[in-house]
């Protein structure tokens, strides 16, 4: 049992607490604390009691989630081994290029924003004791020199590493690959002609004024974890894209399984040129049903129910015809919804059309020429060309009449030949009809990968706060990389703990789990004392953040 004992020394007297033991059947005393005198005593008393301590709390689930699974697979050190094989290794402010550029993913996924703007984030995060950097030290023109250290000629090499390892952890069955474009519209100047990427072309989200980014993307259909990306100038078409593309990678992704011949690239028709078709291998695309009206009229009168692995039905006619250069195996089926958005479109443009002829037959003084061309500006529109037809006459000198009719035989076409219908062709003969559905249907998985990337509040890839093609790329590999440990961490919530919800909701719960930081005000000279402490949170998130590794270890 411990006691208080009093003791001297030089005269004074000190306090210590002691206790007894036993040693070689003898009586010891062992001093298990020395207190000191009486007036240190009460001093210790009275600041146990009375020094106020400063709280803070810093938000850590979703940045220490995200910084362990990039310690997982090694991301700072690919980059650092790709920048500098030999260990010089470039260090600004305590972080290597590789380390610097994790915090940047990490940054990206939870928070987009500038380059300038993360310190302020940073701050209010647990990543600065993660990685023992100083948020203030992480300016834009530190990740500016960091970025600049890395090749743009390395990029695909540490992405296929890295890719390569997730596969193998993941124990990932590759087959079925979602490949799609996007762009990116930015504020770089027209003035400003050292960058080649940027260049006008027709924007995706309607910024036809800006200059652009393209981007390419090749998913796994089943995780949505990205396989491989490209980085290429806004004006170049689909088709170019896809012929430039597909040779380099799809040498990457043969490398990613040991059964090549299993992989099939899933694209949509903005790829399916004659060429791109005859020069590839092992795929399932569709094709623009205009272009296949005969095959669409025969087609929609056989439709037969199929039945898909998850249970749905769909109605679709299947037939091996000869398409561009070779015998493919065809599939039309029909979508519900793909009809009932088609044809009510036809019938808003139907009714538009009435009311801009209501208008014109108000107006007082309407000539030959510009009567012909309000009517032809109609019949620009889709389906419009076959639909609707004309006759415009001038019975008297400033007398017009319009006379103008739809084509109700062009019109129970669309609505019962042509609407709701997809024309499928893919060279995988042995599969059967419900496969190529789904496969086709599984390329949705890259558009929903882009809604990622164009999210504002997670991964979003624009606004891009670069004006040089290197910078560019390096910020698309940021991006994309952050898009994969975004992925991979919302595959594992799924798998161990039942998550449910969205990426964006996973980061949302696992940034509410929070660290307190305690300082003690003693008002002595010095650095003060920080304690950490984790936050009290419901045992939903505390479980979540227990199987993602999302609790930061508090010394």
């Amino acid at each position: 049992m411990a006691s208080l004992q009093a003791y001297q020394s030089h005269g004074i007297r000190y306090y210590r607490v002691v206790e007894s033991f036993r040693k070689d059947g003898k009586p010891c005393l062992r001093v298990l604390a020395h207190l000191g005198r009486v007036d240190d005593i009460l001093r210790l008393h009275q600041q146990h009691q009375e020094v106020p301590v400063k709280v803070s709390s810093v938000s850590a689930g979703a940045v220490t989630a995200l910084y362990r699974l990039a310690q997982e697979f090694d991301v700072a050190g690919r980059i650092n081994r790709a920048i500098a094989p030999e260990g010089e290794e470039q260090v600004r402010d305590d972080l290597t290029v590789g380390a610097s550029l994790v915090a940047a993913m990490i940054a990206r996924a939870c928070a987009p924003r500038s380059k300038r703007a993360f310190a302020d984030w940073a701050r209010t995060t647990y990543l600065p004791e993660l990685m023992n950097f100083a948020a203030a030290d992480l300016t834009s023109q530190h990740f500016w020199d960091q970025m600049n250290a890395l090749p743009v000629d390395q990029l695909a090499a540490i992405e296929q590493a890295l890719v390569r390892q997730v596969v193998e952890v993941e124990q990932l069955q590759l087959q079925a690959l979602a490949y799609d474009t996007t762009n990116f519209f930015t504020h770089i100047a027209s003035t400003n002609l050292r960058p080649k990427l940027p260049q006008r072309g027709h924007n995706k989200q309607g910024r036809h004024d800006l200059r652009q980014l393209g981007l390419a993307l090749v998913v796994d259909q089943d995780t949505r974890l990205p396989l491989a990306h490209v980085l290429y100038a806004g004006a170049r078409s689909d088709m170019k894209t896809f012929a430039e593309f597909l040779q380099p990678v799809r040498k990457r992704l043969r490398e990613l399984t040991g059964q090549p011949e299993q992989l099939t690239l899933v694209f949509d028709a903005g790829a399916s040129s004659r060429e791109n078709l005859e020069t590839t291998e092992h795929y399932v695309t569709a094709l623009p049903p205009s272009d296949h009206r005969a095959l669409l009229a025969e087609a929609a009168g056989a439709l037969a129910v199929v039945q898909l692995s998850h249970g749905a039905q769909v109605r679709a006619w299947r037939s091996r015809r000869g398409l561009a250069g070779k015998p493919r195996e065809v599939v039309v089926v029909f979508s519900p919804q793909l009809y009932e958005g088609q044809l009510r479109g036809l019938q808003q443009a139907m009714a538009r059309c009435q009311r801009e002829l209501e208008e014109m037959s108000l107006r007082p003084r309407l000539s030959v020429k510009t009567a012909k061309r309000m009517l032809e500006k109609m019949r620009s529109r889709q389906y419009f060309r076959r639909l609707l037809d004309y006759r415009v006459e001038e019975d008297e000198p400033g007398v017009v009449r319009v006379r103008v009719w739809s084509d109700g035989e062009e019109y129970r076409r669309l609505a019962t030949g042509y609407f709701g219908l997809r024309v499928l062709i893919t060279d995988r003969a042995e599969w059967s009809t419900a496969q190529i559905i789904e496969a086709y249907r599984g390329q949705a998985q890259a558009e929903a990968a882009f809604r990622d990337l164009k999210d504002p509040h997670m991964l979003s890839t624009r606004p891009q706060f670069h004006w040089t093609d290197q910078k560019l790329h390096v910020h698309a590999f940021l991006c994309v990389t952050a898009y994969l440990l975004v992925t991979l961490l919302h595959r594992r919530a799924a798998q161990k703990a039942g998550f449910q919800g969205s990426a964006r909701k996973l980061l949302e719960e696992l940034s509410e789990v929070r660290c307190c930081r305690l300082i003690d005000l003693t008002g002595r000279k010095g650095r003060p004392r920080v304690r950490w402490q984790i936050e009290e949170t419901d045992t939903v998130r505390q479980t979540l953040a227990q199987v993602l590794g999302a609790t930061p270890m508090i010394s």
